[in-house]
C-alpha cells in the first residue's frame, strides 16, 4: 500500500491544494462505491469519527468519513480558515493537519524568514 501525503504551504500552495482535494473527491465520487480501496487509501485516510481521538479504518471496509492524507501550513490564518469553511472540503480536514498564525508575514519574505524561521 502507498500513502501520498501533500504538504500545501503558503497562500498559493493552500490555494492549487483547494483545487486538488475538490478534484480528487470528484474523481473518488464518480468512481463505483465498493468500500474503501487500496487506490483511496493513497491519498485518503478512512475514519470512524464516533470515536475521538477517531479511529483508523483499515482498506476493505465501508465507507465511514475520509480525511486528507495533507497537512495545510501558512502564517496567517486566512486561507486554511477559507479552505475549513468551504462546505466539500471543511469535513476532509481536522485540526491536527493545521499549522497556522495570526499575523502573518505580509508578503515580506525577510520578515517570514527572519521570525517565522527560527521557531
Amino acid at each position: 500500500m502507498r500513502e501520498i501525503i501533500t504538504v500545501q504551504v503558503g497562500q498559493c500552495g493552500n490555494q492549487i491544494g483547494r483545487r486538488f482535494w475538490l478534484e480528487m473527491l470528484h474523481e473518488a465520487a464518480i468512481q463505483p462505491q465498493h468500500g474503501y480501496d487500496a487506490s483511496m487509501s493513497a491519498l485518503f485516510r478512512n475514519v470512524d469519527v464516533r470515536y475521538e481521538p477517531p479511529i483508523e479504518l483499515h482498506v476493505g471496509s465501508l465507507l465511514s468519513s475520509v480525511r486528507a492524507r495533507a497537512i495545510l501550513v501558512d502564517t496567517e490564518e486566512a486561507v486554511v480558515a477559507e479552505t475549513m469553511r468551504d462546505p466539500v472540503l471543511r469535513d476532509l480536514f481536522d485540526e491536527s493537519q493545521l499549522i497556522t498564525d495570526v499575523s502573518g508575514a505580509g508578503n515580506n519574505w525577510a520578515q517570514g524568514y527572519c521570525e517565522y524561521g527560527p521557531r
